[in-house]
Formats: C-alpha cells, structure tokens, sequence
C-alpha cells in the first residue's frame, strides 16, 4: 500500500476539512492523525458520509480513526483510482 496520495485527492480531503469540518489549515499536516483534525465522533460519522457523497469513496470509521492524514489520503486515493479504472 502505497502512503503518498495524489495531490489533488489530498487537496480535495484538505478542503472537505478547512471547509466543511472548520480544520485550521495550518493543522493538516501529512503526520497528523486523524483524530486530531477530526475530534469527536460526530465529525467521524459526518466525514465519512461526506466522502461518499462528494467523492464517491467509502471510508471506514476505524480508518479515520486510526490512521494520519497522508496514509489516509492514500487509501482515499486508491479507492478513487479503482473506480475511474472500472469504469
């Protein structure tokens, strides 16, 4: 698995965040978990309905819970990569 996203998935998550979530900008960091830009439940259950509405792409609770910023970035962009390629 690959930790790199394509600038323009990390760009659009980054956006869904400083916009949607009030994330200082500052505070989206490649290292940054998660659980930092997203601190409570509520925002976990409302970001991963977000992806799916605005991207498409399913997340999972456990993986904005559990992973930084650029490994889910990453993920986000395979799964969006997987369905540009089927079609």
């Amino acid at each position: 698995m690959s930790t790199s996203a394509s600038p323009a998935t990390a760009d659009l998550i980054t956006g869904l965040l400083v916009d949607r979530f009030d994330v200082d900008p500052a505070a989206v960091r490649p290292d940054a978990r998660m659980t930092e830009l997203l601190v409570d439940s509520l925002m976990v259950v409302e970001m991963a309905i977000t992806l799916k509405d605005e991207l498409r792409v399913d997340a999972t609770e456990d993986e904005l819970r559990d992973l930084t910023f650029a490994e889910f970035a990453a993920r986000v962009d395979e799964r969006r990569l997987d369905r540009r390629c089927a079609g």
